[in-house]
């Protein structure tokens, strides 16, 4: 479980029901589980955390309720209104739980990678790969800051396009502030102990 300030989040690997798995082929959902291992290892590295916790203090963010983290296994659907959208991120304020996907990534270029892209050593990864690695790393982060300001401004009566506004201008800020902190993150998660994570749930 991860304490953060005024609030309590708790991050976790959400489990894709039956008929989801059957969607997908083997390499697939070995190169998506592997990918959100990493996303769960990164988020709970003590580096974010500590720059999650001094987010929420400077932003006063409470909630009085524990925020449950799903770091979801499959990129979201294609949104029906909006095919051109990607859904990276949700924050529902009814469940208290915030949900990370992954970005859709070229079949042809998840055959290519498989799971070693995430098991490999940095110095060992050719550019095209490192600069893959930093759009995913990327990605999650500035979704796990959009998604946690939008707690903010849960309680008050703002119009959605105002809200969005306001939330997008912060999470640019805190990304921009958050680059080099989360460059040394990943090049010590790849250094140490590789990229495996133990395939259990945060509680």
């Amino acid at each position: 479980m991860s304490s953060v300030s005024q609030i309590r989040i708790r991050a976790r690997l959400a489990k894709p029901p039956d008929y989801v798995l059957a969607k997908f082929p083997r390499y697939e959902k070995e190169f998506f589980h592997a990918y959100a291992n990493f996303i769960l290892k990164l988020i709970l590295s003590s580096d974010i955390r500590e720059l999650l916790s001094a987010l929420v203090s400077a932003e006063g963010i409470r909630s009085d309720r524990s925020i449950d983290l799903r770091v979801m296994i499959f990129p979201a659907k294609q949104l029906r209104r909006q095919p051109s959208r990607i859904l990276y991120g949700s924050y529902s304020h009814t469940l208290a739980q915030i949900s990370l996907y992954p970005l859709r990534i070229n079949k042809d270029r998840i055959r290519r990678e498989g799971t070693d892209l995430f098991r490999s050593i940095l110095n060992q990864l050719s550019i095209a790969q490192r600069k893959l690695i930093g759009e995913i790393a990327t990605a999650a982060i500035s979704t796990l800051i959009h998604e946690v300001l939008h707690i903010k401004f849960q309680q008050r009566s703002l119009a959605r396009y105002v809200e969005e506004g306001m939330v997008q201008r912060l999470e640019k800020t805190y990304m921009r502030q958050w680059a080099t902190k989360l460059d040394e993150v990943l090049r010590f998660q790849f250094q140490s102990s590789g990229l495996s994570v133990p395939e259990t749930i945060v509680r």
